[in-house]
């Protein structure tokens, strides 16, 4: 595949680490305070015109608003539309190279993940419950590979699904690594592919059959015995321990109002647009 250089700073930064100008860790290599990816998803944001629900932000975002402040404060609105214009480029580079690379079957593109725990405490309860359909939070920018292995970063379960390749804003064949940058090189190493989840409540839902793993660990399948008649993840906005947030930030955000019927006909309405067109194979049609 032909590959992509960037060459806006700011974007480097965000994705690689640091720079002469931002020295941030990136989204690629650790990304200590999330500045990187916080950037990134905003550009996804942007570009998808997502708008999450109050209380269904992205899994990862904490409350360090005079880090957010000094970090993005020194950022001018040049700097700021040059490299978002260069993340909607990487974007149509991406589509364009693998609709030519002959992986897109059916306008979708086989990837795996391995899940991280804040996921499989929500989805394995589901599963024993012989549910159908699964849902689990996701943040707007999800790390997926391509490479099929199974079981990463001493994970249990894994995820393999038909991906719609308008869903994928970043294929690690499709971006040069420069070599000035601090991250593990992702060529050879991991085979990273961002894809989006533009879902206002922030979670992906998906078919049971999507998701594989070995052996339940004894003490998670104790848990899920627990929660089983529990669960209640984003069934409904107005219940906190619904939300893919902490209890910290729980209390630093409002929620919507479901029984309003206004906002209730929004929200089924936004909903069944949403799940139409986001998602594979997997998700029921």
């Amino acid at each position: 595949m032909n590959e992509f250089h960037i060459k806006s700073q700011l974007l480097r930064a965000a994705i690689w680490g640091g720079t002469g100008c931002y020295q941030w860790d990136g989204y690629t290599n650790a990304d200590k305070g999330k500045y990187g990816r916080a950037l990134i998803e905003f550009f996804a944001t942007r570009l998808f015109s997502i708008h999450r629900i109050p209380g269904y932000e992205p899994k990862y975002q904490g409350f360090d608003a005079l880090g957010y402040q000094r970090k993005f404060g020194k950022i001018s609105e040049e700097e700021f539309e040059d490299a978002y214009a260069e993340f909607k480029e990487l974007y149509l580079f991406t589509q364009k190279e693998l609709e030519a690379s002959g992986l897109v079957i059916d306008g979708k593109v086989k990837l795996n993940r391995s899940l991280r725990p804040f996921e499989t405490d929500v989805i394995l309860p589901q599963l024993l419950n012989n549910e159908k359909e699964v849902e689990f939070p996701s943040n707007i920018i999800t790390s997926y590979a391509h490479d099929g292995s199974l079981f990463d970063y001493g994970c249990w379960m894994s995820v393999i699904r038909d991906v719609p390749v308008e869903l994928i804003v970043m294929y690690n064949e499709c971006l040069y690594h420069p070599e000035s940058t601090c991250a593990n090189r992702i060529h050879g190493g991991e085979s990273e592919v961002w894809v989006v989840e533009s879902n206002m409540f922030g979670y992906t839902k998906l078919s049971a059959k999507c998701f594989v793993y070995k052996n339940i660990p004894p003490c998670e399948e104790e848990k899920a015995r627990i929660e089983k008649e529990t669960y209640t993840h984003n069934k409904r906005a107005e219940h906190k321990e619904g939300s893919v947030m902490s209890s910290q930030m729980i209390n630093y955000l409002s929620f919507p109002c479901a029984c309003n019927k206004i906002a209730e006909h929004f929200v089924k309405k936004e909903k069944r647009k949403i799940e139409k067109k986001l998602f594979g194979e997997c998700y029921r049609q």
